[in-house]
């Protein structure tokens, strides 16, 4: 609202049979995101729209009507590594906008690639990533934890998420230690044109 938004809406989505709503109370966010004046979308209470990616791997996909039609779209997400698609960073939390049954479906194979397909129909304008604390091994849900201390922020997240993985490779036993442009989520979002496809394309600045 500080800088001149008419509305804010907090849009989350939990997998499977958890209802986000609950989810919402238990943590305690839904409290603090009303207080903060959001208005609390779960997006598993709306409607969900058939969309065609134009990708290889996924070629359709379900995703929430509020999403689609919110006007600018700001990702807050975690880093972590993940034991099924190595890394989820900006790339991967597209998938919380898809219908939870189609998730799974997602995991069956070329998870990375259909994770960059998706990315062709979910644009954020802007990227926060919390890397306060960060998982170096396994992740999703549990892993060996650090405190790299650092607030990410971009419009790219190709370049959000190779500068995510230096950080977590920059760990000593991180299950992660190849080059970032070298992972499959990296190359073929880079492929694709969803952002940068070198280092020479962006430009890192401390704050």
């Amino acid at each position: 609202y500080e800088h001149g938004a008419s509305k804010v809406i907090l849009g989350e989505s939990s997998m499977l049979s958890l209802s986000t709503r609950k989810v919402l109370e238990d943590t305690g966010m839904l409290r603090k995101a009303e207080a903060a004046g959001a208005e609390i979308v779960p997006l598993d209470e709306g409607k969900w729209v058939g969309v065609s990616t134009g990708g290889k791997y996924l070629r359709r996909v379900s995703l929430p009507e509020r999403a689609l039609a919110a006007k600018k779209l700001v990702y807050v997400c975690c880093m972590k590594t993940h034991r099924f698609a190595k890394f989820t960073l900006s790339l991967k939390l597209a998938v919380g906008f898809m219908k939870p049954s189609e998730r799974m479906l997602l995991h069956a194979s070329h998870l990375e690639e259909k994770i960059a397909d998706l990315n062709l129909v979910v644009h954020p304008n802007l990227t926060v990533m919390d890397g306060r604390k960060c998982f170096i091994t396994g992740g999703p849900a549990s892993g060996e934890l650090r405190n790299p201390n650092v607030v990410l922020a971009s419009g790219d997240r190709i370049a959000m998420d190779v500068e995510a993985l230096k950080v977590i490779e920059s760990f000593k036993g991180a299950s992660l230690t190849d080059d970032p442009w070298s992972y499959t989520q990296i190359r073929r979002a880079a492929k694709l044109g969803i952002g940068v496809k070198n280092e020479e394309e962006y430009k890192v600045v401390n704050g």
